[in-house]
């Protein structure tokens, strides 16, 4: 029986019971209200921190549209120098060819003028070996004749089968020659 009489005491009671729980809902309200105070002190404090950049904001889209007009003028440029350098690559190409084919034809002159080389250095060789050849015959006549200021051979020999007195040696029989 006591269960009964509870439910009926209860169902009595429950709207006494309302006005307490909505007294916790108030408190609870009430504490929230408190910390609002420094919620919007915030609020305000990061309001005033915007407010330039409404001011920003445009300068920065001038920025960015600006960007993209330079974006678009690097990319033109871009494209010219891939052009050039595809138009460099196909010249240097062409004359790596044209280098080529002349190094093809000059090869033989190449030979030819080493050739050339060898031939003249012998001959400057045989000219150098004759010019000695030249000074050692000249040497002899000038000895032999006396035009040295000596009496060679021939001289001497005239002398005795003709009975002339010549000049005596380290005398000159006729004009002096220099080496």
């Amino acid at each position: 029986m006591s269960r009964p009489l509870d439910r009926v005491v209860s169902g009595l009671i429950a709207p006494l019971r309302l006005p307490e729980r909505l007294l916790d809902s108030l408190d609870v309200v009430a504490e929230s209200v408190r910390e609002l105070g420094p919620i919007r002190s915030e609020i305000g404090r990061v309001g005033r921190q915007t407010e330039p950049l409404a001011e920003v904001l445009p300068a920065l889209e001038d920025i960015r549209a600006g960007l993209g007009t330079r974006l678009e003028d690097v990319r033109e440029i871009v494209q010219a120098l891939e052009s050039d350098e595809s138009h460099l690559n196909r010249a240097v190409s062409d004359l790596s060819v044209t280098v080529g084919a002349l190094n093809d034809t000059l090869a033989p002159v190449d030979q030819r003028l080493a050739a050339i080389e060898d031939t003249t250095d012998r001959i400057a060789r045989e000219i150098g070996a004759i010019h000695e050849t030249l000074h050692g015959v000249q040497a002899d006549i000038q000895r032999m004749s006396g035009l040295r200021g000596e009496r060679g051979p021939i001289e001497r020999v005239r002398d005795i089968l003709t009975g002339g007195d010549g000049p005596k040696p380290g005398q000159a029989s006729g004009p002096v020659a220099d080496d």
